[in-house]
């Protein structure tokens, strides 16, 4: 998560540590949030073995039994800090995520995938794994009936706005993103004399 921020030139920004997404997303303190699915795109040199079932309520699914070929060497400079022990083997590094998860929107008049995260580190890119994980995702929402995938994207990632056209997403400039956080969440908390 630390390369999107990275990416975007917004470290500044980042608060979320290991922890504190997983305290986030499976503490039972927040039972009423929406589940997050989150697709981790990994990679290696060497087949995959069968996947395990998963643990601690974890699904775990291979998605692409076959190797995907590349058509020229790939050069990862960075695979040390993205490797990942897995199945006994120690040539796994992780390409790239995505997180989405349903919510429901007043404009469709049914739920939603609300995408909040969607990386491929810079190595990985136009290699088919983007494809691949959005492909993925519309196919999770089409077979749960949600009517579509919303996100928000900076207006200066020209590279990124052109591969989400090229798949099918249109943009609206008729909204802007807005937030309410920090001492100005707190201050409103705070005030009940508004009520």
């Amino acid at each position: 998560m630390q390369q999107l921020f990275v990416y975007h030139n917004i470290t500044h920004l980042l608060k979320s540590t290991q922890s504190s997404i997983a305290s986030g997303l499976f503490n039972p303190k927040f039972t009423h949030l929406s589940r997050v699915t989150t697709l981790l795109v990994e990679v290696s040199a060497d087949p995959f073995p069968s996947c395990p079932t998963g643990n601690a309520g974890f699904k775990v699914t291979n998605f692409i039994e076959s190797p995907l070929l590349l058509n020229s060497p790939l050069v990862d400079e960075e695979s040390e800090q993205f490797r990942v022990a897995k199945y006994h083997h120690d040539d796994v590094f992780i390409a790239g995520y995505v997180m989405f998860y349903p919510c429901f929107s007043s404009f469709f008049q049914k739920p939603v995938f609300h995408m909040e995260n969607f990386f491929i580190r810079e190595c990985y890119r136009r290699k088919g794994f983007g494809k691949w994980m959005f492909s993925t995702m519309a196919s999770k929402d089409a077979r749960m009936g949600l009517s579509s995938i919303d996100w928000y994207a900076s207006d200066w990632n020209e590279s990124a706005l052109e591969f989400y056209k090229q798949m099918g997403a249109t943009i609206s400039d008729d909204f802007r993103v807005l937030s309410l956080a920090g001492k100005a969440l707190e201050a409103l908390e705070d005030d009940d004399s508004n009520y």
